[in-house]
């Protein structure tokens, strides 16, 4: 007998999930607003651990309008050239590559994987408007704001960093787990046309060709490591972030409760960047609205399950985005416990495979995570070795999936301690 799976949120986690549920179980989602592709849209960097799963899922990269990457630059401030990288992980692993892309178009081709007639299963069930309020593990009940009652074998947390179904599992509030580490982000759009008027930037004009990621430190001692990066995010788009201190924002994403604060003012972020950094990587922000984004993670969890519930993605594990892991490690969730899942039948089966998911997947993102931090340069990391790039990138970018995970077939070399 199918299992009937509800899983909390649609996002990359939860949608990715349906996909990889659906073909052994009856999977329903419930989605706190309407599903919406233009809303919070932004560049993600989905890397061949995650892109490999996707493609053998069926995931179709002509749906996605991206970019392979091919590059990462490191810059000086004044955007002089320090260092040009290969990253092409096809050439250097011999397996899939790793993508630029946008949110909206992988989160509705995910949707396409969740629902689409041409994949196995019965299509998952996504419900919107149905805003998860309480959560009780021990008899696999979900309630929604309306009133509304759903009920599971199986009910999956993937409702993000501000998780109820992680605060139900730990018996504690929602903001317990999560950290803040002083830092921000002020994030923008621009086109690749933009580019065009300033030939220092004629490394990043011609995406179709060589696609990545620029990055730039300020040379300042500052305490908050700042930095600039510039991304492909289509082949005709980029995105630019710029890290720095919170200053009068942590007071703002407090009282609003909040890890976005719209619409910037622009002399804000020059403000910020100009006494550091070339006036044509300040310019980067003019050309689009200015949002800022709150550094956050969870902290470790001492579990990720409790009763009938279990935690994936950023409700489980959230990282700070400097790995730019974040959304591969929830892609690498979600089909994990697709394969766990593939062969339960029963209702009583599901606390072994409870404990199986958090065996196989806590190191490996404790691992993410911790990398993250030392490239974020949090205080808690500097008393350890740091992890080499060459390091991360043999034990991350190679995975194959859970089955492979499992049977030993990947090298003790690949595998996270």
């Amino acid at each position: 007998m199918p299992l009937k799976i509800i899983i909390c949120g649609a996002g990359i986690g939860g949608l990715s999930a349906a996909g990889f549920l659906r073909a052994k179980h009856s999977v329903t989602v419930l989605e706190r607003g309407e599903l919406d592709f233009t809303a919070n849209d932004y560049g993600l960097t989905v890397i061949s651990n995650a892109f490999n799963l996707l493609e053998r899922a069926g995931i179709k990269i002509e749906n996605l309008d991206t970019v392979v990457m091919t590059h990462v630059w490191q810059r000086g401030p004044n955007n002089e050239e320090l260092k040009t990288s290969q990253f092409d992980t096809r050439a250097r692993f011999g397996g899939a590559p790793s993508v630029l892309v946008k949110r909206a178009l992988l989160q509705k081709e995910l949707l396409r994987f969740a629902t689409g007639s041409e994949f196995s299963g019965a299509p998952a069930n996504i419900i919107g408007n149905a805003k998860v309020t309480r959560v009780d593990p021990a008899v696999g009940k979900v309630w929604t704001e309306d009133g509304r009652v759903f009920e599971g074998d199986l009910i999956v947390g993937a409702d993000g960093i501000n998780s109820v179904v992680r605060s139900a599992i730990l018996g504690e509030d929602i903001t317990a787990s999560i950290r803040t580490h002083n830092t921000l982000t002020f994030m923008a759009e621009l086109s690749v046309e933009d580019l065009k008027s300033d030939p220092g930037f004629a490394y990043l004009a011609d995406p179709l060709t060589q696609a990545g990621l620029c990055t730039a430190r300020a040379n300042s001692g500052s305490r908050v490591n700042k930095r600039i990066l510039a991304y492909h995010t289509s082949p005709r788009s980029l995105q630019v972030v710029g890290y720095t201190s919170e200053n009068e924002f942590s007071e703002k994403f407090d009282s609003a409760k909040t890890g976005i604060i719209r619409d910037v003012p622009i002399q804000r972020v020059v403000e910020d960047f100009a006494p550091e950094f070339s006036e044509g990587f300040v310019n980067l922000f003019r050309h689009g609205k200015v949002d800022a984004w709150r550094i956050r993670d969870v902290a470790p969890l001492k579990t990720w399950f409790s009763g009938k519930a279990l935690l994936m993605g950023d409700a489980a594990h959230a990282v700070t985005s400097y790995s730019g892991q974040g959304c591969n490690v929830t892609i690498e969730d979600a089909e994990a416990l697709g394969y766990l899942l593939k062969d339960v039948e029963s209702p009583s089966a599901i606390s072994e495979v409870f404990d199986k998911f958090m065996a196989l997947r806590k190191d490996r993102v404790a691992f993410v995570s911790r990398r993250s931090r030392e490239l974020g340069q949090t205080e808690e990391e500097k008393t350890k070795e740091p992890i080499t790039n060459e390091q991360f990138a043999r034990v991350i970018y190679t995975y194959q999936g859970a089955e492979k995970a499992l049977s030993g077939q990947m090298p003790p070399t690949m595998r996270p301690s």
